[in-house]
């Protein structure tokens, strides 16, 4: 039995990144590995994973899981930037010295990389990447900026979600009906988050559209608070501009407590996302189901060009009514085309990320060969 212990973002109740570990999770469970997690609290646990936890900033107990480890996996997410704040290059990198310094071998597994505003960030990154057997990027801007740092062993992936396996359609159904949604009407999903630069005017912008849209298509919004302790309020205010105007469509906020597959399988009975988060967009290509991005950070740009998602290229640009509801209205007539791309795109981007797992255990001395061959 092979020990891995895995850093990120975890234990936050971010749906996004408890998405990724749930996916790594998923993509080592047929071998014979045995996964630790840092995470926010010891007794961390996702519904359908098998995992130790062990507290992020427990230094002693990192030590300890790291002299038995036979892999030190950083990934994924954006754990290297220092746009959301400074400590997470140091953090992350300090955990990829102390696992090289034991001896540990040690990858990055489907990450993005930046934004990196600072030097002294970019410096410490090429610092801790130095020394890294696997590096996996899920972009191109990644990896052409790791290139440009002389950094060596990079591999083009995919973000591990894009494997991920929902809970059945039957039961995510059971879920949204327990939220009040109508199931006779078709649902639009609505994934968006707090940022600096929502102001009341791209408030006003964003639902006008949205309730103009919706009632077009006769349907209903299903807004999915992604991080329930900083989404829901965001969600509320969306609510609450929608109920002051006239006719305004049906809406649910969903406020059950849901696991990564749950909230993945209730976004694949969307017809339809507009999505702001990262992985609203991720779960929907996972799912076929067409979007429409809201750019606040470049990584949402960067997967929605990459699987070919119309976007709002940033929340100032809300004021411009007439590009967000075109978007809108042409991603809604073109949904089976676009279910048939997404079906076309897929695959060879989750080839990419089963051949970054295929990395990870060769660098444990295992592979797919020989588990095939068992």
């Amino acid at each position: 039995m092979k020990n891995i212990l895995i850093s990120g973002y975890y234990g936050f109740d971010n749906a996004g990144d408890e998405a990724i570990l749930s996916a790594l999770c998923q993509l080592f469970e047929d071998y014979p590995v045995r996964i630790h997690v840092l995470t926010a609290g010891s007794e961390h646990q996702l519904p359908g994973c098998r995992f130790v936890s062990i507290q992020r900033t427990h230094l002693p107990a990192i030590i300890k899981a790291l002299k038995t480890c036979d892999l030190f996996i950083s990934g994924g997410g954006g754990l290297f930037q220092d746009v959301t704040g400074l400590g997470s290059v140091p953090y992350y990198g300090g955990l990829l010295k102390i696992a090289q310094s034991m001896g540990v071998p040690t990858m990055v597994f489907g990450q993005g990389i930046g934004p990196l505003r600072y030097g002294i960030n970019r410096w410490l990154l090429k610092q801790a990447f130095r020394k890294v057997q696997a590096i996996s990027v899920r972009d191109e801007e990644s990896y052409e900026f790791l290139q440009a740092q002389g950094l060596q062993h990079l591999h083009l992936t995919a973000d591990p979600v894009l494997t991920l396996k929902a809970v059945h359609p039957t039961h995510a159904l059971e879920l949204l009906h327990r939220e009040g949604v109508n199931p006779t009407l078709p649902m639009i999903g609505v994934s968006i988050r707090p940022w600096p630069t929502w102001f009341e005017k791209q408030l006003k912008a964003f639902t006008s559209v949205l309730a103009q849209f919706a009632r077009e298509c006769q349907a209903q919004l299903v807004l999915i608070p992604f991080q329930p302790n900083h989404d829901t309020w965001m969600c509320e205010e969306v609510a609450y501009s929608l109920s002051a105007r006239p006719h305004a469509p049906p809406l649910t906020i969903l406020r059950g407590h849901y696991s990564p597959i749950e909230v993945q399988g209730m976004i694949g009975c969307m017809q339809m996302m507009v999505g702001m988060r990262l992985h609203a967009l991720i779960m929907s290509a996972a799912e076929y189901v067409p979007a429409v991005g809201l750019v606040y950070d470049p990584k949402v740009r960067r997967f929605a060009e990459q699987v070919g998602y119309k976007y709002v290229s940033s929340i100032t640009a809300l004021n411009e009514v007439d590009h967000f509801y075109s978007y809108l209205h042409e991603t809604w007539q073109q949904q089976e085309p676009l279910r048939a791309l997404l079906h076309a795109k897929m695959p060879p981007l989750q080839a990419k990320v089963y051949e970054a797992r295929e990395h990870a255990l060769q660098l444990m001395n295992l592979s797919t060969v020989q588990h095939d061959a068992a």
